[in-house]
């Protein structure tokens, strides 16, 4: 009878491979175990010490004292005298396998009891590792919300009271040096003198992971949100994330962005994802309460109250963004009247700021754009807007059909040809659903999304060009930038308006190319498009489409302004 020893390193020391033979009828045992317990050897440096068992002042397995091996025979590892632990574990393998395969047995056997052990211990974490909250690292999106809840309560309401005060005392002075919008905002009082900081919340422990066992070892993405949750709560935040759809597909990049800027803060959270999909699931069952709606909605707006009163502490950008989330799901789910007040408050936080916080902005806009209401009658004076920028894109469609300009600026005549996913995109036409039939369960209901994207994608393409007119330069890598993160985001394959306008909402172009202020002009003129009758509508869109792709329209803009001119004078 002899042995072997083979050694393996594992990150508490090196482990010790015992195969011992037996006589025959008698089968083979295989054993493994660390020779330096986890916790006695913490560093590196433990594996290299005099302590192992390879020195030649180790006593023999009989005790004699000092011996000196023989040359080509390993020695036998020195039998532990102590009581094995009562988690030591022992692998068969097969006798006849190879030393590499014997290995690979052992160690996957000993990864799977590691993940066992691991999955127990995340299921009931000591209280003393739970972390608050405010602690975890917010996403980049969401601007400075990290280093205000890095901050101590006292330090972070001192600092935000500096910063914010001296915003709202200058809301009126900012407004004068910034091109007005042309719309009257409701007025928005909020005093930061007696805000006191929140109280030390600790969260719930962390819970198993919503997808599969498979994802035991991985992070759950769930363990970073921003509240105290519950497995329903996990329930909602999955509706968001992996099954809510439109009828162009789950346009994952706006829900994606959409979701990591609202986890900046508690409120913006409740507010945008859990009483979105609360009052989603309600209705997906022919109800219209539920005590989801009731915890989610009502939660989010106390906290909207309290922080408009002054008596919490919430920062500008987060209520905005909480703000633009109610008015997402009262449009769709409520009171169209209470969605119009939430999001014309949301843009009397966001207009002074324009510009500071990107992904609140885009989702600002977004909101606006798609929850304006169609009428009353269209006024005189968001008449003229319209038709001066018709006359606009036709004069700039003569002066891009230069062959000098052509010259200097190759994307302008090809990006909006029919082999183009701007064409298909930008382009009137049926729109076939891309969402399986199985899983048009789960598209939102009466969201005519399209069509209202399409509209406002088509306005601003049109004013970019404008404000780049002067450079073919601009204009040239403008429409690159467009075509090419199209076709990154697979729009060539499976078309959809609200990824479009909310990639250009984005402006991920270079910094020349940016104009906070374009997606504000763009808000104006779609809130008087929609005030046109359907078929006026229509028209509108085929005009600059046509002058987008250097083609004569149908019904110019004479026969258009025609048009306009005599519904406004008719009865509607």
């Amino acid at each position: 009878m002899y042995s072997v020893n083979l050694r393996l390193f594992h990150k508490y020391g090196v482990i010790t491979f015992i195969k011992a033979y037996s006589p025959p009828g008698v089968p083979a045992l295989e054993a493994f175990e660390p020779l330096f317990p986890p916790g006695k050897y913490n560093s590196p440096s433990g594996i290299a010490s005099s302590t192992c068992p390879r020195t030649n002042n180790a006593p023999s397995a009989s005790g004699q004292g000092h011996q000196t091996a023989k040359p080509g025979r390993r020695r036998r590892a020195a039998e532990s005298t102590n009581k094995p632990p009562k988690n030591q574990h022992f692998y068969f393998v097969d006798q006849n396998s190879s030393s590499k395969e014997k290995r690979a047995h052992v160690m996957r056997h000993h990864v799977q009891e590691k993940r066992k052990q691991r999955k127990m211990s995340h299921a009931t974490p000591p209280r003393d590792h739970i972390p608050d909250y405010t602690s975890c690292p917010a996403k980049k999106e969401a601007g400075a919300a990290e280093q205000s809840r890095l901050e101590t309560p006292s330090t972070a309401a001192q600092n935000f009271s500096n910063k914010e005060t001296s915003v709202w005392e200058s809301l009126s002075s900012s407004q004068v040096s910034r091109p007005q919008p042309r719309l009257d905002y409701l007025g928005l009082q909020i005093r930061f003198s007696n805000m006191k900081p929140q109280p030390y919340t600790p969260v719930l422990p962390n819970i198993g992971s919503p997808i599969t066992i498979l994802d035991a070892s991985r992070r759950d993405p769930f363990a970073s949100l921003p509240i105290e949750y519950d497995s329903m709560d996990v329930e909602l935040a999955d509706y968001w994330r992996n099954k809510l759809s439109y009828w162009s597909g789950q346009n994952l990049h706006v829900k994606n962005q959409i979701f990591r800027t609202a986890m900046g803060n508690p409120l913006s959270f409740k507010a945008v994802v859990l009483s979105y999909c609360a009052r989603w699931k309600a209705q997906l069952y022919g109800m219209s309460d539920s005590t989801e709606i009731q915890r989610h909605v009502g939660e989010a707006t106390k906290l909207i109250d309290d922080a408009t009163s002054g008596s919490a502490l919430v920062k500008v950008d987060d209520l905005a963004m909480a703000l633009g989330g109610m008015a997402l799901h009262e449009g769709r789910f409520g009171s169209k009247q209470l969605a119009q007040v939430y999001i014309d408050r949301a843009v009397q936080v966001m207009r002074p700021r324009t510009g500071t916080n990107r992904p609140v902005e885009v989702f600002i806009h977004y909101i606006r754009y798609l929850m304006m209401p169609e009428g009353p009658e269209i006024s005189l004076t968001e008449q003229q807007w319209l038709l001066t920028f018709l006359r606009g894109a036709e004069d700039l469609m003569r002066q891009h059909s230069s062959p000098e300009y052509l010259l200097q600026a190759p994307h302008r005549f090809k990006v909006f040809q029919m082999e183009s996913p701007l064409f298909s995109l930008l382009s009137s036409g049926p729109r076939p659903s891309q969402v399986p039939h199985e899983s048009r369960v789960y598209v939102v209901r009466g969201a005519h999304t399209q069509e209202v994207t399409r509209t406002a994608a088509l306005i601003y393409i049109t004013a970019a060009l404008w404000d780049f007119q002067e450079s073919p330069s601009k204009t040239d890598r403008f429409l690159y930038f467009l075509s090419t993160t199209a076709k990154q985001h697979h729009l060539d394959r499976d078309p959809a308006c609200e990824t479009l306008l909310w990639l250009l909402l984005e402006e991920g172009y270079d910094f020349d190319l940016q104009d906070p202020e374009r997606g504000w002009s763009t808000g104006e003129l779609v809130k008087a498009h929609k005030r046109l009758r359907p078929d006026l509508q229509f028209q509108f869109n085929e005009i600059l489409m046509s002058f987008l792709s250097f083609q004569t329209p149908i019904r110019g803009v004479a026969a258009f302004e025609e048009e306009l001119r005599s519904s406004s004078q008719s009865p509607q």
